[in-house]
């Protein structure tokens, strides 16, 4: 965006005086910093105070956090404004020019009110003498200093070591009996909303005043906390030396405890390959600028369960899945829609396979019978019209047509010409042993028919992957297996992206084979995704993406027995086998 910036100064013996900048930016920082596209020095302006963005060719004002702006008089939070329309920010007056110099924004700015006037008025008001009172400085000095201790230091003190701790139910995390504490006062800040049923009382996590609070008292409830990466494969990554103070920040308000800045994790992971020579994963030191591309865990063998992750969405060729299904997208989401039994030519869309669970976070499994079978009717024989096979393994599949031909043959009245008379007779009509003979040799004639033919392996083998088995003498179905978790190692959640059509992402309508891995290329989150500092994107860390303690690890702190019998004399800890006897503790 090329911005035009013109800073008016009038005279006092009239005139105008007039500085021009022009320069280029993404948006229009408004402030006292010097960081700031358009710095107004003045001490009645925020470091950071209102940002100007062009979106769609129409211009827009934000008030940042703390900051106000007004627009024509009125005060807004974010407004989209015009030509000639006038912006109040503190004593300043920014107006809207018409373009000029070939620029996308043209800005008028103006110092209507000078500092100088104020001050003057504040220092003549200031002036104060405390002996009016009658009463010397340092007698006062000495008389709050007095108050100060024995309100906010002493008197805590003395009434924190003479009242019974609080008492935590170990294995539910229910308190009791825990009441404000004078000690309440040294709070630095408010606590957490993970912690506040027993944020009160200082002495459930620091053990004695003035001291840290300790990995025992954190362990306490925290019994399982997993380690980052295995510790033996790659030492630096064990922590032994970090308390859970590094990581996590109490007394920050309903702000999450855990660290999420961006340099936490690129510490590491700038130059994970010099300190890690043997780890896979590669250096990264910014989402927007520096991330290596996205690597998916995909199937490349179904029977095997075979899963591999060495292939980016970048690389030519790309990843390939290997499912054991054959289904193309781009058939099933056709502009001119596709044909159903009874309700004729329909639009499919991805909603229509693709249902997100109840948290939204990820989709519910694909079902034949609930996506697939409206449309794809598993009939098999024109003189049976009710009966369909069996969507279940080929031996029950196997068995079932087995089943239905020789019932067919003992009962009679199967009307398809070619078929034996004593297979066409009327139902009810008694059999002689050669009639048996016939009627067996046809029912079994008549099951490999259709198992082998276009309405068994055949209608098979429109999605699944077929292949004779030499050892049993029949063909059976590779087995499938449809990736779950493309990323396993990082966190998605649909819900929060529900304003972006699915095609964003996934480029399913040029598929047209299953093997085709339909994620998204890095670039694709980078147009919605900056790193920590982006101004013109959702600004993400790592811990957007990732989580920082893998499940699939071992504790990386005390185990749950070590903590367990963790006692502390801030705390005391209520033991499972001595719940019956809470009435007394409360009491």
């Amino acid at each position: 965006m090329k911005v035009f910036a013109k800073y008016v100064t009038r005279k006092s013996r009239g005139g105008i005086a007039q500085r021009d900048d022009l320069f280029d930016c993404q948006a229009i920082r408004i402030g006292r910093g010097t960081s700031c596209e358009v710095e107004l020095s003045d001490p009645r302006i925020l470091l950071e105070q209102a940002r100007i963005t062009v979106r769609s060719g129409d211009i827009y004002i934000e008030a940042l956090s703390g900051g106000s702006v007004a627009v024509n008089g009125t005060l807004v939070q974010t407004a989209k404004v015009v030509e000639l329309d006038v912006l109040e920010i503190g004593p300043f007056q920014v107006i809207i020019e018409p373009r000029e110099n070939d620029s996308d924004v043209t800005l008028s700015i103006e110092l209507l009110n000078p500092l100088g006037d104020e001050l003057d008025n504040i220092k003549a008001n200031a002036v104060m003498n405390i002996g009016i009172v009658g009463t010397s400085k340092r007698m006062w000095s000495w008389t709050l200093f007095a108050v100060v201790i024995t309100a906010l230091l002493i008197w805590p003190m003395a009434v924190s070591l003479f009242t019974p701790p609080p008492a935590i139910n170990l294995q539910s995390g229910i308190t009791y009996d825990i009441e404000p504490m004078p000690t309440s006062v040294w709070t630095s800040g408010g606590i957490s909303s993970a912690h506040k049923f027993f944020g009160e009382s200082c002495e459930a996590c620091h053990e004695r005043p003035f001291v840290p609070v300790q990995d025992s008292s954190c362990t306490t409830c925290h019994q399982t906390i997993e380690h980052h990466a295995d510790p033996i494969r790659f030492t630096s990554a064990s922590f032994e030396d970090f308390t859970c103070q590094n990581c996590h920040k109490e007394h920050q308000g309903d702000e999450s405890i855990a660290r999420n800045d961006q340099g936490f994790c690129v510490d590491c992971h700038g130059s994970l390959r010099d300190k890690e020579p043997g780890s896979t994963l590669r250096n990264v030191s910014d989402f927007g600028t520096d991330h290596p591309d996205l690597y998916p865990s995909v199937v490349v063998n179904a029977s095997l369960h075979s899963i591999s992750r060495a292939v980016s969405m970048s690389s030519i060729p790309g990843p390939r899945e290997s499912s054991g299904l054959s289904f193309p997208h781009a058939d099933h989401l056709r502009d001119a829609g596709v044909r159903h039994p009874r309700l004729g030519i329909i639009q499919l869309d991805c909603r229509s396979c693709h249902v997100p669970d109840e948290g939204g976070v990820s989709m519910l499994p694909i079902s034949f019978e609930r996506h697939c079978h409206q449309c794809h009717k598993l009939t098999f024989d024109t003189q049976l019209p009710g009966r369909e096979m069996l969507h279940e393994e080929p031996e029950e599949l196997f068995q079932q047509i087995s089943d239905i031909y020789d019932s067919a043959a003992l009962r009679g009245g199967y009307t398809e010409p070619e078929a034996p008379p004593v297979i066409r007779r009327r139902p009810g009509t008694p059999l002689s042993e050669e009639d048996r003979r016939v009627a067996r040799d046809w029912a079994e004639e008549k099951t490999g028919a259709i198992l082998n033919g276009r309405f068994g392996r055949g209608q098979c083998e429109e999605c699944h992957t077929i292949f004779n088995d030499a050892q049993v003498g029949v063909w059976i179905v590779e087995p499938v297996q449809i990736t779950e978790q493309w990323f396993p190692k990082s966190v998605f959640d649909h819900a929060s992206h529900s304003d972006v059509g699915c095609t964003t992402c996934h480029d399913v309508n040029n598929s047209t084979n299953s093997t085709d891995v339909l994620m998204p290329k890095i670039e694709t989150c980078q147009a919605c995704h900056g790193g920590e500092g982006a101004s013109d994107r959702v600004p993400s860390t790592c811990i957007t993406c990732h989580q920082f303690h893998n499940d699939d690890l071992g504790p990386m702190k005390a185990t749950q027995e070590e903590a367990a019998a963790t006692l502390h004399r801030g705390l005391t800890v209520i033991q499972p086998n001595s719940l019956p006897k809470l009435a007394e503790v409360i009491e």
